[in-house]
């Protein structure tokens, strides 16, 4: 499924990206990386009792292509890792039994957004807004679950009537393998030269679909079942390079 989803990716972008340089002013080639505070609204805590919320610091790692329509319209893509997940630190009542518990929860995503771009400004600095669709392919989901410094606690069983391990190291199954989100980006574009420029904005992304996957959709301790989304905003930074296209198909021909 993750092949064919980057495989038809991959083939839609390069035609895209392909019939406008045919006809273009500049492509953009980049690569950034950003410094996150990533959430999972809606904690799923398998139906034990649920733990309160603790920072996490995540990270994303980009290569960008884009197509500057005009000096102010533009088009961008990328291909990005991008660490993601959820802390949670306090006192579980287990049976009447009260336990120390962390739990980091890290999820590993290749993101593909694809932004629609407005920005305006001088030659030297631009200010910018990005927003656009985003989906994300989990590549991997594990966590560090420990009661009183110890993994421990009993088996319970899922929706599906499989029993499994809350405090498990690895939980990809425990989650969507496709995410959809909307992402925005509001910051500046530094020129360094004519061909050569610094983005550095304020970058947010919203999940609009439930990461639980269906088997592990299960009730809370009140007997109700709230969908959980990731979200995650911070410091985004990049460096391109602008091609003029229409130049050079002039020098190559």
């Amino acid at each position: 499924m993750k092949k064919h989803v980057l495989i038809i990716t991959a083939f839609i972008l390069l035609g895209f990206f392909n019939s406008m340089a045919q006809k273009g002013k500049e492509l953009i080639f980049g690569a950034g990386t950003a410094i996150t505070s990533t959430w999972i609204m809606n904690q799923n805590f398998y139906g034990e009792p649920e733990v309160d919320y603790a920072p996490k610091i995540g990270y994303a790692l980009s290569l960008n292509l884009g197509y500057n329509f005009t000096e102010n319209m533009s088009a961008i893509t990328e291909l990005q890792y991008s660490l993601q997940g959820q802390k949670y630190e306090g006192k579980q009542n287990m049976d009447g039994t009260k336990y120390e518990v962390k739990r980091d929860i890290n999820l590993r995503y290749f993101n593909i957004p694809v932004f629609f771009k407005y920005a305006f400004g001088t030659d030297d600095v631009k200010f910018r807004f990005l927003a656009g669709p985003q989906i994300g392919i989990l590549l991997e989901a594990t966590q560090d679950y420990t009661r009183d410094g110890k993994k421990q606690g009993d088996e319970s069983i899922n929706l599906d009537g499989d029993s499994f391990v809350p405090y498990a190291s690895n939980i990809t199954d425990r989650f969507e393998h496709i995410d959809f989100s909307l992402a925005i980006d509001i910051g500046a574009d530094i020129h360094l030269s004519d061909k050569f420029y610094i983005s550095a904005g304020l970058r947010g992304n919203y999940g609009f679909k439930d990461i639980n996957a269906p088997a592990y959709r299960m009730q809370d301790l009140d007997r109700e079942y709230t969908p959980s989304k990731n979200v995650w905003g911070g410091i985004y930074v990049s460096i391109n390079y602008k091609l003029d296209v229409e130049g050079y198909r002039q020098r190559s021909f």
